[in-house]
């Protein structure tokens, strides 16, 4: 049986919508971690459910930077660099698969990658 979240990506590829066709859920208040450490993303790979504050914590020695793969406006950052100690947010709202990398330490294949995976609610 087919999740919330691939029944909404089979809806999106059989119908050609986009993400902004989507339902946007609201805040919950649920806050999840990454930490940016030297290098690396902990977790890579951190799912969550549509509403959640993602905050991204550098707890490294480095400045790190947030990319997402695809460059969508709808969730960019400015390419602010954030400073050890200090952190970025952002709260999503749509179910998806959302790709990132540090571009300061390389690209979405090597270096710091990371995915964040948005569920529907249940």
């Amino acid at each position: 049986m087919l999740g919330v979240a691939a029944l909404l990506s089979a809806v999106v590829v059989v119908f050609g919508l986009t993400e902004e066709d989507l339902p946007l859920f609201a805040a919950n208040g649920e806050t999840a971690l990454v930490q940016a450490i030297d290098n690396a993303f902990a977790p890579v790979e951190q799912t969550i459910v549509a509403g959640t504050e993602m905050v991204w914590l550098n707890r490294g020695r480095n400045d790190h930077n947030i990319v997402p793969e695809d460059r969508d406006p709808t969730w960019l950052f400015e390419d602010d660099v954030f400073a050890p100690g200090d952190e970025v947010s952002y709260v999503f709202q749509t179910p998806g698969t959302y790709r990132y990398y540090c571009s300061i330490h390389g690209n979405l294949t090597t270096g710091m990658p990371g995915v964040v995976v948005v569920t529907a609610p249940s």
